[in-house]
């Protein structure tokens, strides 16, 4: 069948809801969201009795909470190979991503395939991968962009290249990245990458003492993000040197301009406050449950205290919160404690109750699912208001030496080498507030 003149908006559709009103004929089905993307396709020779009982509904029914998601449909033949031909000429057209996702997989959002792609392409920048070159006019293969990683000898990053990357094609997205070769382990297991995006072709390879063409490097971007990459001289030079690269890649150049010039989306902005505005701000709030089956979207940034990293959640209407894993971790020395085990909400009730003040008292504290808009990392997580983890760490009315307490309190207290997080940030927090550092990291 020929794909070309095909126009999906002129299909008959009908909403999820009313999948009963499907009619009994053998068709072809797009599943789409409200921006007309197709996340699923799939065949049948018998139309509402498929979706009576259809395995990726509970999937759908939770994305249709937040979207609305439209069923269409292609009357067919019932022969059962004319059906199989067709899906899979359709499902290599849309590559919708349920089509490569697990069933028993709770999807929760679909991730445009050119947010999954600049994800991707941002890790990889930040393991120091170069742009090698472009061949806008491969033979066999399409356009293709050739990004190299570093190594050296059998040393280099391909695990963490490896985890990046398999953590992105866990996202439901028609994007994918595919390992298609892995050195053996006795060579140092480096893998190779390919993903592809709009009919150009994006490769990743290792390449040995890559280090020693960084500092001649320049900059340029592939989908918005930017590389180091190999200059022109640079890539003449590797070619007259090594002329077996220029016979397997006859058009390789390097590369000027974007070939995937597509908007860069921009993480969600942190909102900045004067001080007069972090003075008028309450105290805490209390956070609304989220409704079943949805997750809170954040923002978050990073401090630096003393050594110690301080994740700051902030929630849409602009507060500050402080995940649990974190308070348990400076405070426990464990980063993924059990709840039920460690007896997490009780401890965090009673540890309020002990602080000299009563104004977190009635504070609820719940599991809760977290989405960070810059990565579209999703957690689970208790959230404390960012002023009570600030009071529960600088507490210290529960230690038995009062005149070490006296010490920390007064601020004369010396830290030490072998002091660990918690009293590190205790000390610091008798005499400062982290709130400073989100003004001046914001300002």
């Amino acid at each position: 069948m020929l794909l070309n003149n095909f126009n999906i908006s002129e299909l008959p559709a009908i909403k999820l809801s009313e999948k009963s009103n499907l009619p009994n004929c053998a068709a072809i089905y797009f599943v789409s969201d409200n921006q007309g993307q197709v996340i699923y396709v799939g065949r049948t020779v018998n139309l509402v009795e498929r979706w009576r009982e259809h395995h990726r509904y509970n999937q759908l029914k939770r994305l249709n909470r937040k979207t609305p998601i439209t069923i269409r449909w292609m009357t067919c033949s019932n022969d059962v190979k004319t059906l199989t031909e067709l899906e899979n000429e359709f499902i290599k057209l849309y590559k919708p991503p349920l089509n490569w996702s697990k069933v028993v997989s709770p999807v929760k959002r679909i991730t445009p395939s050119e947010v999954a792609l600049q994800q991707s392409l941002q890790q990889l920048a930040k393991f120091n991968t170069m742009i090698f070159g472009f061949d806008p006019i491969a033979t066999e293969e399409p356009p293709t962009i050739y990004l190299v990683y570093p190594v050296y000898g059998k040393r280099g990053i391909s695990g963490r290249i490896r985890s990046a990357l398999k953590n992105i094609n866990k996202k439901a997205s028609s994007l994918k990245w595919k390992e298609y070769n892995t050195e053996s382990k006795s060579l140092g297991k480096f893998g190779y990458w390919e993903t592809e995006y709009n009919g150009i072709r994006i490769d990743l390879t290792p390449f040995d003492h890559l280090v020693d063409f960084m500092s001649d490097s320049t900059c340029r971007t592939i989908a918005g993000v930017e590389f180091m990459a190999f200059s022109s001289i640079q890539v003449e030079a590797i070619l007259a040197n090594v002329p077996e690269i220029k016979q397997e890649i006859a058009g390789l150049d390097a590369l000027e301009d974007d070939p995937i010039p597509i908007e860069f989306v921009n993480p969600t902005q942190v909102t900045k406050f004067n001080q007069k505005d972090t003075n008028e701000k309450e105290l805490w709030e209390e956070l609304e449950p989220m409704p079943e089956g949805e997750a809170r979207v954040m923002t978050r940034q990073f401090l630096d205290v003393t050594g110690v990293e301080i994740e700051v959640c902030i929630n849409e209407n602009g507060k500050y919160f402080v995940r649990h894993n974190l308070y348990w971790w400076i405070r426990h020395g464990d980063q993924n404690p059990d709840l039920d085990r460690n007896c997490v909400i009780l401890n965090l009730q009673n540890a309020v109750k002990r602080l000299p003040t009563i104004r977190w008292s009635g504070y609820k504290f719940r599991l809760e699912n977290i989405v960070f808009s810059e990565d579209d990392v999703e957690v689970e997580s208790i959230l404390l208001p960012f002023g009570m983890f600030e009071d529960l760490i600088r507490d210290t009315s529960g230690w038995t030496s009062e005149q070490f307490r006296e010490e920390v309190k007064s601020g004369k207290y010396q830290l030490k080498l072998e002091d660990n997080a918690y009293m590190k940030l205790c000390v610091w927090l008798q005499r400062n507030s982290l709130s400073s550092l989100l003004q001046t990291n914001n300002s």
